[in-house]
């Protein structure tokens, strides 16, 4: 089978699911094209589904076939980019950002337990540290869109950047409740704090964690197909500027 082949039958599958057939053997079929597909061919995929007229909201949120079948690219990325290359540097910082999903996760569990707000609990002085950490992802977020989604522009593969970029968008406000939440625990009705901590904390935990997968999996493979060589200095003199 053909790249372009394999493009047009995962469009086809894509545009199925999209439209609502989620059906076990359309789920099969899927996975068993996925495997037989590159990222870079998977995001031209998308792409041209884009160009047709799909919105950008419909491809968002892959299958699970897609996420299951992606799941080998990062280790294969990680062992091909050395230290240093700005994808090793932008896998790196996924890797303290899911730290930090990690413990608002759990964070967010043993507050639900409390009854009232406690000035003497330290989870409430944690949640104020974890809060200005995810505040700080924006500066990872924005050298990605300074830096690496121009050049992924470049070669007509916009589609995967620009979910990029939205989700970038969409995740700020809730980062920004979060911290609120925890400058303001102190004032605020203890039931309202913490259905307001549970929605904008799970909000940002699945939302993010997805949000990389995708980066790693997919978005990452395919500017290191697109990307020339000689490119990757230019990124990282900006990236470290």
């Amino acid at each position: 089978m053909t790249a372009e082949t394999r493009k047009e039958e995962l469009k086809n599958l894509l545009e199925r699911l999209n439209s609502g057939e989620a059906t076990e053997k359309v789920k099969k079929e899927a996975q068993e094209l996925i495997n037989s597909i590159s990222a870079k061919e998977l995001s031209e995929a998308e792409q041209e589904l884009i160009n047709d007229g799909l919105e950008e909201t419909e491809l968002r949120h892959l299958c699970t076939a897609h996420i299951e079948a992606m799941a080998e690219e990062l280790k294969a990325l990680k062992a091909n980019v050395p230290v240093g290359h700005p994808l090793s540097t932008l896998i790196s910082e996924h890797e303290e950002i899911l730290k930090i999903l990690d413990r608002l996760d759990e964070l967010n569990a043993e507050i639900q337990k409390l009854n009232k707000f406690e000035a003497d609990n330290p989870l409430f002085e944690e949640l104020k540290e974890i809060g200005t950490k995810l505040l700080d992802t924006e500066k990872h977020h924005t050298r990605e869109e300074e830096t690496l989604f121009p050049e992924v522009d470049k070669g007509g593969v916009t589609g995967p950047t620009r979910i990029m970029r939205m989700e970038h968008d969409d995740l700020w406000p809730h980062k920004e409740e979060i911290m609120k939440l925890a400058e303001n625990a102190a004032e605020m009705n203890f039931d309202r704090f913490k259905e307001e901590l549970k929605m904008h904390s799970e909000y940002v935990v699945v939302t993010l964690r997805d949000h990389i997968f995708k980066e790693n999996n997919i978005l990452y493979p395919t500017a290191k197909d697109m990307i020339a060589e000689e490119k990757w200095e230019e990124i990282k003199a900006q990236s470290d500027q």
